[in-house]
């Protein structure tokens, strides 16, 4: 059967990939990638090279223990950012932390060379953050750049006790990852044609930047609470939580022509208290300790963040009293 080629096209030429990152994201979409008849390489800095080689072991979550394992490996992972560009890939997915790319883009580094250096490729941009597309904007024209929301759950397993026999990733596709941009349908018919659930969406970094307004304040309040769900029900973490995660909305508001998810309304103190108490029994994994794992290694995303929305509503003129509480009851830090 032809491969799916960009912009929706078939060709006998397996469509080709380079997935920038290969953790628990990254391991993800390139495997579905490949499983739909793309070429899907890995690039990754050369400490993690030998971390990406040889056979991958993913678990597709399908109950609270059911885990369905899958074994692979990359086509090739590339650390020379040259060689990789010289092998005129037809989509470049960035799966990698929102601060890292940041840190990528700040200096000379082999991220910042391979976006330089690459002409013709659709860049799948999968960070949250509005301010992502002028980041990219020297490196990667309008054009060339989709958007990309990761709506999955996934992370180094075992996360508890005998999860899993052979370490390796494991994660939930719970509903469609959206895709914006000129070339998104090919994005979403590449996916889709490996199984794993993907949608066109009109603008994702409007919908991502108000999903991120409204967990980034409450995964905030989960660490002053000790990281514990039932922590967020004391000490009034909940109702700070849910009025920093308004003011957030809010920001967003000012900066989009979106507006706000309708659920988003509902997103108050007594339902983040009710959702602290039921949550955990809808999902196929243990919610509180990968909460705990995942936000940990991502903190100063997290903390980053909350630091930019108070400095855009101080620029907008828009409240953050409960912004600048939560970050000073958090991490320390006042406007």
């Amino acid at each position: 059967m032809p491969a799916l080629e960009r912009r929706g096209r078939t060709s006998a030429r397996a469509l080709r990939v380079l997935v920038v990152g290969g953790g628990a994201v990254g391991q993800v979409y390139a495997y579905h990638l490949q499983r739909g008849g793309a070429t899907v390489s890995f690039f990754v800095r050369k400490k993690h090279r030998a971390q990406t080689e040889g056979d991958l072991h993913l678990y597709r979550m399908t109950s609270r223990r059911g885990r369905e394992h899958h074994v692979w490996r990359a086509h090739e992972v590339l650390v020379d950012p040259h060689e990789a560009a010289a092998r005129g890939f037809d989509q470049i997915w960035l799966c990698i932390s929102t601060a890292a790319l940041e840190r990528a883009l700040a200096e000379e580094s082999p991220l910042r060379t391979l976006l330089a250096t690459t002409t013709g490729a659709t860049v799948v941009s999968m960070g949250p953050g509005l301010h992502l597309k002028a980041l990219l904007a020297p490196y990667v024209p309008d054009r060339t750049r989709v958007d990309g929301g990761i709506t999955m759950v996934s992370y180094q397993a075992p996360l508890v006790r005998g999860e899993v026999a052979i370490p390796g990733v494991a994660y939930w596709l719970p509903g469609p990852s959206p895709f914006s941009g000129v070339d998104a349908r090919g994005v979403v018919d590449a996916l889709r044609a490996g199984g794993a659930p993907a949608k066109l969406h009109p603008d994702t970094g409007a919908l991502m930047a108000y999903g991120s307004a409204t967990l980034m304040p409450t995964i905030a309040a989960l660490e002053g609470a000790g990281w514990k769900l039932a922590g967020l029900r004391e000490a009034d973490w909940a109702k700070l939580a849910a009025r920093a995660s308004k003011e957030a909305r809010t920001i967003v508001a000012a900066q989009v022509s979106a507006p706000p998810p309708l659920a988003t309304s509902l997103y108050t103190g007594v339902t983040l208290e009710l959702a602290s108490r039921f949550a955990p029994r809808f999902v196929p994994f243990e919610l509180e300790i990968y909460l705990r794992y995942h936000f940990t290694k991502v903190r100063d995303q997290t903390e980053r963040l909350l630091a930019r929305y108070v400095e855009e509503a101080e620029a907008l003129g828009l409240p953050h009293d409960a912004l600048d509480t939560l970050r000073a009851r958090v991490f320390g830090a006042s406007s």
